[in-house]
């Protein structure tokens, strides 16, 4: 099998987790710094997934539909509107618990915009591939070390662990798209290393600016202990950011393929959860919803 397939099957799978208000605020071991910081991801998530799917999207006419790039395509396509779905839910809670949603997201929107209006199709693919790197990282890390959502509230759990699912599935997707959409690959290489550094400064400053925002309107800015429990998980115990160095710099290596790093069986062994949770909602007619 080559790098280029190493990816597991992409599956759409559509859940509710049933956001409702009745989910504590800090719904992760009832820590707050350790909660917003997957918050402040989670109100990045819906303009962002929306960029990823105009970006691939943009190229599918170039990809046969009945090939395995194809059908690769459509699931990818599926499985981010469903994370869009259930992520604006998540959000709309947050709101209503008086987090400051609203301008947060203005600014992932403002930046889309941008892109949209200034950025060539190629370049936003650019971008695409390398967050979708990103999230393929955190996901592996979440897959890997299950004690970071040790104390989380259920559904909440099920719905990071579904994502990490999902985002590990579909790694290779818009890769894969990149290298059609750009055949050249010296430009394709340049393009892709040019765009990892200029996203890598972009989305760590936004993830700890959104963070620290969601703090301080809980007004917890001064609880240094709560600071410390959250740096301490990202980069000593289990020390999630210093883990992606080496995927991150395995980027730049001429000829790199997400496939590289095959963690199928991981990925294989948490989805069944969520495989057997969608067949148990089709025989008793329930789906997500819209």
């Amino acid at each position: 099998m080559s790098l280029d397939q190493q990816h597991a099957e992409v599956r759409r799978r559509d859940i509710n987790f049933q956001m409702q208000s009745d989910i504590p605020v800090h719904w992760l071991n009832r820590e707050c710094h350790r909660t917003r910081f997957y918050d402040a991801m989670s109100i990045m998530f819906p303009e962002g997934e929306r960029a990823f799917i105009d970006s691939v999207a943009h190229y599918r006419s170039r990809i046969p539909a009945d090939s395995p790039l194809g059908r690769d395509v459509a699931g990818f396509i599926g499985q981010e509107a469903l994370h869009t779905r259930e992520h604006r839910r998540y959000n709309a809670r947050l709101e209503a618990a008086g987090a400051p949603v609203a301008r947060l997201e203005k600014i992932v929107a403002d930046q889309r915009k941008f892109a949209n209006r200034h950025l060539s199709p190629r370049v936003r693919l650019a971008i695409t591939i390398c967050l979708e790197h990103y999230t393929a990282m955190f996901a592996d890390q979440l897959l890997s070390h299950p004690k970071a959502l040790s104390g989380a509230e259920s559904r909440m759990h099920k719905l990071w662990r579904w994502h990490a699912v999902e985002e590990a599935e579909h790694k290779s997707v818009a890769f894969d798209v990149f290298k059609v959409a750009v055949p050249n690959p010296l430009l394709r290489y340049g393009s892709r290393c040019l765009s990892m550094l200029l996203v890598s400064t972009i989305f760590s400053a936004m993830i700890w600016y959104f963070t620290y925002q969601l703090v301080k309107s809980d007004g917890r800015l001064s609880d240094w202990r709560g600071w410390g429990r959250l740096l301490r998980e990202q980069f000593v115990s289990p020390g999630f950011l210093l883990r992606l160095i080496p995927q991150w710099l395995s980027w730049f290596v001429p000829g790199f393929h997400p496939g590289w790093h095959d963690n199928r069986a991981l990925v294989k062994a948490a989805s069944k959860e969520y495989d057997d949770w969608v067949h148990a909602q089709s025989s008793s007619g329930k789906t997500g919803g819209a």
